[in-house]
């Protein structure tokens, strides 16, 4: 199974918080984000499992629908 691991990523100015898989999630490392290079990570914290992190991506997602008039 694989690992999720929440990282901080920085392009310029711009900071991101993601979970990433494990094998990306190396401070100093760079990486492409949807098309996007030059992501550089900074922070690198918590491990989950993937289908976990999966399910709860949802989760805002499917409150918004359900609450929104």
């Amino acid at each position: 199974m694989s690992n999720y691991v929440q990282c901080t990523m920085r392009r310029g100015n711009t900071e991101h918080t993601a979970w990433i898989p494990e094998k990306f999630a190396k401070v100093g490392k760079y990486i492409r984000i949807k098309e996007v290079d030059g992501w550089k990570v900074i922070r690198a914290g918590g491990k989950m499992d993937k289908k976990y992190v999966n399910d709860r991506s949802q989760d805002y997602k499917n409150t918004r629908k359900a609450s929104d008039i």
